[in-house]
């Protein structure tokens, strides 16, 4: 039997971004594009209902990225939800006003199959920096053990 995992997402498309990711960790880049995660596998008890509520989504999700973080091999962009949009587009698809706090990022390198050294560092610091980014879509993904993610249905936001 498979091991399926999915997931609620965002997908950020930027090609500077895009370009980062594949040239400092590629193998992240492979299995999926840059995103933010709305709702990992964990958080949802009733996929179809989730489903359902995709059809009906509310409006656009636009998040603020700073500068580059970086803990250890993990490089990140963090999300700033000014607006309230995101937490109410998770709060909504969840179906509860008890969701725990997801802080919103892109990752750059991710420690499983990436590594950051001080001359990557810097040279991330260097070409990255802050902006705003409005989300029109969401996407449903699956991933079949550990494969490539992929988008299983594509839900306009409003």
């Amino acid at each position: 039997m498979p091991d399926t995992r999915r997931q609620a997402t965002l997908f950020l498309d930027l090609p500077l971004i895009e370009s980062i990711r594949q040239e400092f960790n590629p193998r992240q880049a492979e299995l999926i594009s840059a995103h933010v995660t709305l709702c990992r596998e964990d958080e949802v008890e009733d996929w179809v209902a989730l489903e359902e509520r995709m059809r009906d989504l509310p409006s656009a999700v636009t998040l603020e990225f700073g500068f580059p973080v970086r803990d250890g091999d993990l490089v990140y962009l963090p999300g700033i939800d000014k607006d309230g949009s995101f937490r109410s587009l998770r709060k909504y698809l969840l179906n509860s006003d008890r969701v725990r706090d997801h802080k919103p990022h892109v990752t750059l390198i991710h420690p499983r199959n990436g590594k950051c050294t001080d001359n990557i560092w810097e040279t991330l610091r260097s070409r990255i920096e802050p902006f705003t980014y409005t989300f029109h879509e969401l996407s449903f993904i699956l991933q079949q053990d550990g494969g490539v993610w992929q988008t299983a249905r594509t839900f306009p936001l409003k």
